[in-house]
């Protein structure tokens, strides 16, 4: 009876991976390698980002020509250490604090795999 239970909850599991867990490991790595063409791939523009004054990132050239000031240090820091969390509409989020903001990362399926959505920032 245990081992009905056991296979239940992972035939269960199974049926709802989304494919997010295949693709977070593939994202995380791509940061860790600041490789902006692959975080961004998929990704339409423009890119609602924002970041002090920036709200949009007009273009994917825009992002990788200034992935480092549109991805900084502590966001890279949070996807390396952070595992995000599902959000209604088929997206994932992640959250941190930042600048004496807080902001969430959002990322959402799109043709089979998922894409980087936007980055928001508010008071803590």
């Amino acid at each position: 009876m245990r081992i009905a239970a056991v296979l239940l909850c992972a035939v269960g599991a199974f049926a709802a991976d989304d494919g997010f867990a295949k693709w977070w490991p593939e994202f995380k790595a791509a940061v860790a390698k600041n490789d902006a063409k692959a975080i961004v791939r998929g990704t339409q523009f423009p890119l609602p980002w924002e970041l002090g004054k920036t709200r949009n990132i007009a273009t994917e050239a825009d992002f990788i020509a200034h992935f480092n000031t549109y991805f900084t240090a502590d966001m890279r820091k949070t996807v390396a250490g952070q595992k995000p969390v599902s959000i209604p509409g088929d997206q994932y989020m992640i959250t941190w604090h930042a600048r004496g903001n807080e902001y969430s990362l959002y990322f959402k399926s799109q043709g089979g795999s998922f894409v980087l959505l936007a980055l928001s920032e508010g008071p803590p």
